[in-house]
């Protein structure tokens, strides 16, 4: 799981990202539009926390993929 959208207990219906990718605007079953910042630089480095020493100490990674999250 990367994220949930906790303010959506019922649910929704629809969801578009915006043509740049910074923002997701999702629509609920209960008429609401909500917009979601989504700070990129922060989910890349999320995400190479929860992958940083598997990409280091796996010997099935490639030299190259070893360091997709050297910079974050």
């Amino acid at each position: 799981e990367l994220h949930t959208f906790d303010r959506y207990r019922r649910g929704f219906n629809s969801i578009c990202f915006s043509p740049d990718g910074q923002m997701i605007a999702s629509g609920s079953k209960d008429g609401k539009v909500i917009l979601w910042n989504l700070n990129l630089e922060s989910l890349i480095k999320l995400g190479c926390e929860w992958v940083g020493d598997y990409l280091k100490n796996n010997p099935n990674v490639s030299e190259n993929d070893r360091q997709l999250c050297e910079n974050f």
